[in-house]
């Protein structure tokens, strides 16, 4: 009797020990069977978390099925498009690189890292990039709709058409296409808002004014912004022009800067110039910091802002200001520091209709003038309003206001504007 049979024999006389070993055999036979599903059922699962945003239960599942196999070039591009939908953009670039230095065209690569690239706002340098996979293959409707896009966020509109519309010539129902051509044909540069507003006090007689404003922007990378401002207000010419721009650098960054001259009068600011400063941690959420500079007759103020801007939901948008200012008065020369702040909170309901509430509390003290000029005071001003577009091209903005002050006093303001895009 051999070796192996005494073995066998052995465990048949065991039941325990026959147990164990007719299951370890069963478990070998079925284990190849587990590793042909296995990929399958866990790309499954990953795609699955992905689709929910759980993308570190995705990267798990991915990363354990590249360590089994470092030439699954398809799951190793869907690590770096997770890390990069994760804003982990560096990463995300150097995984796609990774993969391109082993398979130089690599289609899924190369899209993902212009993807990236693109998002950090680097658009010529992604552009660079598809125009020479398009001179690979001209009838790449991937490429295509890439280089219309960012053609289009680099203010390139002329080259963005054409692009949008050789994936026409091949695809005539492409919906990205056509909606790329849609938005841009459709686009606006320019704004004029003609607006007219009326202040009622209960301590002094009502005043009103009109204003005229002018916007150029080149698809949200540069605004600049004119506006004229007429009010005869406590007796006192209140003319103002106004002259402001606002450069987005990257995608998510902002720098603004304003200039408002008042040639007469002491009612309002003689001068005033402001800066801005704005990042976008999300593209929901953006926080930033101003600077505002007004030059009255007898005083100056300096204001600093830091401010808060979040999208709660695609349609209903936030905005926090808090707005401490240091006021330094000529005679007596002693400065005084007030606190003030306000909130907006804006609806876009539908696209013809987008109501706003207002509330903004403050105080003010500007010893030695007129207490009815500048208003000595402290007040919470309480807002509603709505924007309401016809079309693309036309619609009207009506506000009211009404501010509670000090001793007792009351103010009502109400405003309408008419707008018109070309």
């Amino acid at each position: 009797m051999t070796h192996k049979r005494k073995y066998f024999q052995s465990l048949r006389a065991s039941p325990t020990g026959w147990l164990a070993f007719t299951f370890l055999a069963s478990l070998l036979q079925v284990v190849p069977l587990v590793a042909q599903i296995s990929r399958a059922e866990q790309m499954a699962r990953a795609l699955a978390h992905v689709q929910a945003q759980e993308y570190d239960a995705a990267l798990r599942i991915f990363q354990a099925l590249a360590a089994e196999n470092p030439r699954d070039y398809e799951v190793r591009n869907w690590i770096a498009r997770v890390e990069s939908q994760k804003g982990n953009y560096a990463h995300a670039e150097q995984l796609y690189a990774a993969v391109l230095a082993e398979q130089p065209h690599n289609l899924e690569a190369e899209l993902g890292l212009i993807d990236v690239i693109s998002w950090q706002g680097r658009y010529q340098e992604a552009l660079n990039r598809l125009r020479g996979m398009y001179e690979r293959d001209p009838t790449n409707i991937e490429v295509l709709l890439r280089l219309g896009k960012i053609s289009h966020w680099n203010g390139e509109r002329k080259a963005a058409l054409r692009y949008y519309r050789e994936v026409l010539a091949l695809d005539p129902n492409n919906q990205e296409a056509l909606q790329g051509v849609t938005l841009i044909t459709s686009e606006t540069r320019y704004q004029i808002e003609l607006g007219y507003f009326y202040e009622d006090f209960d301590f002094v007689t009502g005043t009103n004014g009109q204003y005229a404003e002018f916007i150029y922007t080149d698809n949200l990378r540069n605004t600049v912004r004119g506006r004229f401002h007429y009010q005869n207000k406590f007796k006192e010419n209140n003319t103002r022009f106004a002259l402001g721009v606002t450069h987005r650098f990257f995608k998510r960054t902002y720098v603004s800067g304003e200039a408002i001259l008042a040639p007469t009068g002491t009612v309002v600011p003689n001068q005033e110039y402001s800066a801005e400063f704005t990042q976008g941690l999300h593209p929901t959420f953006y926080i930033g910091l101003g600077y505002h500079f007004m030059n009255f007759r007898v005083a100056n103020v300096h204001l600093l802002t830091p401010l808060l801007n979040w999208d709660l939901h695609p349609k209903l948008h936030l905005f926090l200001r808090y707005t401490p200012a240091r006021t330094t008065f000529d005679f007596p020369r002693r400065s005084v520091w007030n606190h003030g702040g306000w909130v907006r909170l804006a609806w876009d309901t539908t696209r013809t209709f987008s109501p706003y509430l207002v509330f903004a509390v403050g105080s003010e003290s500007f010893t030695g003038l007129s207490a009815d000029q500048l208003g000595r005071f402290a007040a919470q001003t309480y807002g509603v309003g709505t924007a309401i577009h016809f079309n693309t091209r036309q619609g009207f903005r009506l506000g009211y206001f009404f501010q509670n002050r000090s001793q007792g006093h009351r103010e009502h303001s109400f405003s309408l504007a008419y707008l018109l895009r070309f």
